[in-house]
């Protein structure tokens, strides 16, 4: 049974996405907004490095210390959202920046083995096509997932190529109503979520609600 007004981990504004080994991509992205939400010199911070401050802290000036403030603030972030088995691998490193960077090449890999996988997924965005037992719903969920994991390797698809590609991956019992969107809609302007909420006209059943 749910404990009732208990707030998970990642479901807070307060608390930062949290981390179990699983899901890096997805984690990576919120991590990102959260960081960025928190204070942009904190995510500088992870991203660029840490300031560089006097070894003698009886020396530090006011500037000094709120480049301190920083600096720890970025670390206890990550640290409170890494889980224990996943901070262990990153226990060592001496900054915020360092853990970012090495989780980073431990779920993403080297720049070769981003640039296999990146060559991988675009192959199978390539050749997606909806099975004749899919749902819209399912064969968006499976496309999602392509194009998702292909955005955190750096590889994006516009809305307009989404669009395009959801209407040339339907099977031929849909073409004709492919065709209608194709006609009555402007499909250089229209998002992804307008399409699988579109319809043929006022009066005609939703496109993309046939099998839902």
């Amino acid at each position: 049974m749910a404990n009732k007004g208990f707030i998970l981990e990642g479901f807070s504004i307060q608390r930062p996405p949290f981390f179990d080994g699983s899901n890096y991509s997805y984690w990576k992205n919120c991590m990102h907004v959260f960081l960025r939400a928190q204070d942009y010199e904190i995510w500088k911070f992870v991203n660029i490095g840490p300031y560089t401050l006097p070894e003698d802290e009886g020396k530090w000036t006011e500037d000094h210390i709120k480049k301190s403030k920083v600096n720890l603030s970025a670390m206890n972030i990550m640290q409170c959202a890494i889980h224990p088995n996943e901070y262990s691998r990153v226990s060592m490193c001496s900054s915020a920046k360092e853990m970012w960077d090495k989780l980073k090449l431990i779920y993403e890999g080297t720049s070769e083995v981003k640039e296999t996988k990146t060559n991988i997924l675009v192959h199978e965005y390539e050749m997606f096509k909806m099975s004749p037992v899919e749902t819209i719903s399912d064969m968006f969920a499976r496309l999602s997932n392509i194009t998702n994991g292909l955005k955190a390797l750096g590889k994006n698809y516009t809305d307009t190529e989404i669009v395009c590609k959801v209407l040339r991956s339907l099977p031929p019992a849909w073409h004709t109503e492919a065709i209608v969107i194709e006609d009555y809609k402007n499909l250089s302007t229209l998002t992804v979520e307008e399409l699988i909420g579109s319809g043929r006209r006022q009066s005609n059943p939703c496109l993309l609600s046939k099998r839902m």
